[in-house]
């Protein structure tokens, strides 16, 4: 693991206490924003006064909760890495439509069979590897940051709150925003890692002096100083019925958690290739037991949190143990109403900038991981129509809420719908393509290009990386130079997994020397063979592993690149 220059603070080392503590804040302040989701299903369900103050503190619990499962470093649970939990439209979606067929008690069973679900899934996510390529996990990631920027902007305009583009919202969005953008890029040391904090709080001063009133109102019979939240309202129900809508949730939860981590990952090795399934199979675990969690609290499930850990790669503090700080703060929190009420009450255009601000670090690493891959017109189909269908649905909400309610839970979330669409299109896009393909070349003609172009064209069907690509083709071609003209030409076989790129050219005569060391400058010079020696020696080193057999008259190099 090399670590990038920019970050402050990796995965495995402590901030100071003051820096954690602000580092902390900046972080709950990003979470308070999902914290409308409990709201919305609160108020949704009938709950008010104090009842809602106790299912947003019960909502937090199992926020903290899921952060540490998710942020600790374990055998089968945790994905060592700082990634915070967070509430999302993954499940609020399917979670209100439950509520109508069922009211929260069915809300709260389906969700912790939901949990489990993803539980289920956590130790077969490696043999899913195929299934669900990083290319995949980069478009969920980049339309959770498209899906961050429309929200956002809703909010900045006042649209959310009034229907209609409001001159006010608009002025101090872009404060707030301008803020923490000049901060991030145009400064350095504390003011760069507290850049969303201090333009959020700058944005407040603003809407104070605006007039602009907080997003949630405080209860008329005003609030106690300390409070443990009452669990009246929990029942807990299961409906046969509506397990299509939260496996769907489960399994978008589940790609959108695996572009997540990868992107901490990421964050934390400047020469990240490939996702580690370890880290991805142990996250998912945490994730399914929170959301279990959630389930038996009574509380909407939760997600990994792409704000969050957008935030951790603009500040630069990167340290998993910020996310038993996160945690503990708020269980705490849960049992101050004061300090509930705190964290909803923001102002739509601040909510607005937090939102627009994270969604640009979000939507770039998710094409960072897409472009990665070298894409034929199979994988090009999967993702630009999987976006299409994701911005539509964005774009025409209003449409997709006139069709029957069974597919309200798939077409009126975009998460839902891109990721549902791109698991599907790649099964389907999968048929007809062989992980082995060969080639032979005649002993005449333009063998290198015509080899470069199979390799090239394998590779972008195989979604394979353009660096191990790059290495296999120069390999290919230096080979073929070096052995010339064999009699009967040349059979190149190629053949690719996720984790492994091998190259294995078939050919009658004599194995080429693959010497260990490099041959001497008179070994070079003087020797007929020397020649040979010196590439074969350079071949060796530009692969991760090379092997030579002869058998019969004919030879074969084998050349394997991990991926």
């Amino acid at each position: 693991m090399t670590r990038p220059g920019d970050l402050v603070y990796s995965v495995e080392q402590m901030p100071p206490p003051a820096v954690a503590g602000f580092s902390t804040v900046q972080h709950l302040a990003v979470m308070s924003s999902g914290l409308l989701y409990p709201v919305i299903l609160a108020t949704e369900g009938g709950l008010g006064g104090m009842h809602l103050f106790d299912f947003v503190a019960l909502s937090m619990v199992a926020l903290g909760v899921g952060t540490i499962l998710l942020c600790m470093r374990s055998r089968f649970v945790g994905s060592g890495y700082l990634c915070p939990a967070g509430f999302s439209l993954i499940y609020i979606g399917p979670s209100l439509y439950a509520l109508q067929h069922g009211g929260l008690a069915v809300v709260f069973g389906m969700t912790a069979v939901a949990g489990v679900l993803q539980l289920a899934i956590a130790p077969l996510l490696p043999r899913l590897r195929t299934l669900l390529p990083p290319e995949i996990a980069g478009l969920v990631i980049a339309i959770t940051g498209l899906s961050l920027a429309v929200l956002g902007v809703r909010y900045c305009l006042g649209v959310s709150v009034s229907g209609r583009i409001e001159p006010g919202y608009v002025w101090v969005a872009a404060l707030s925003l301008g803020t923490m953008i000049v901060l991030n890029i145009w400064t350095r040391g504390y003011t760069k890692m507290f850049a969303g904090l201090i333009g959020a709080s700058i944005g407040m001063v603003a809407s104070t002096l605006s007039g602009i009133g907080f997003l949630t109102p405080l209860p008329q019979e005003g609030l106690p100083l300390l409070r443990v939240p009452g669990v009246d309202h929990l029942n807990w129900q299961f409906d046969a019925a509506l397990f299509a809508p939260f496996a769907v949730a489960a399994i978008a939860s589940t790609v959108h958690l695996m572009g997540n981590i990868s992107t901490a990952q990421r964050i934390n090795d400047a020469d990240w290739v490939r996702p580690d399934f370890r880290s991805l199979s142990g996250g998912l675990a945490g994730n399914g037991i929170a959301s279990l969690c959630c389930g038996l609290l009574g509380s909407p499930g939760v997600i990994s949190s792409t704000a969050n850990i957008g935030l951790s790669g603009s500040d630069g503090i990167a340290s998993r143990r910020l996310g038993y700080f996160i945690g503990a703060t708020l269980a705490v929190l849960a049992l101050v109403p004061w300090a509930v009420f705190f964290l909803m009450a923001t102002t739509a255009p601040v909510l607005g900038a937090m939102l627009v601000f994270t969604s640009l670090f979000v939507f770039t690493n998710g094409l960072q991981m897409i472009t990665a891959r070298m894409l034929d017109p199979r994988k090009t189909v999967v993702i630009g129509f999987s976006f299409a269908m994701a911005v539509m649905a964005d774009v025409y909400r209003d449409v997709f809420a006139t069709m029957p309610a069974a597919l309200q839970a798939l077409f009126g979330n975009s998460l839902v719908l891109g990721t549902t669409c791109a698991v599907v299109l790649n099964l389907v896009m999968r048929i007809g393509v062989r992980q082995r393909e060969t080639l032979a070349l005649a002993p005449a003609g333009n063998r290198g290009q015509e080899a470069a172009q199979f390799l090239t064209e394998q590779g972008a069907r195989w979604a394979a990386r353009r660096d191990i690509v790059e290495r296999a083709r120069f390999c290919l071609l230096q080979a073929l130079e070096v052995l010339g003209d064999p009699p009967g030409g040349v059979e190149i076989e190629a053949s690719f997994d996720e984790f492994n790129l091998d190259l294995r050219i078939h050919y009658a005569g004599a194995p080429l020397a693959m010497p260990q060391r490099a041959p001497e400058r008179n070994e070079i010079l003087t020797s007929e063979t020397g020649e040979q020696l010196l590439a074969g020696f350079l071949l060796r080193r530009n692969a991760d592993r090379v092997q030579v057999s002869h058998k019969g008259g004919r030879s074969t190099l084998l050349f394997h690149f991990d991926h």
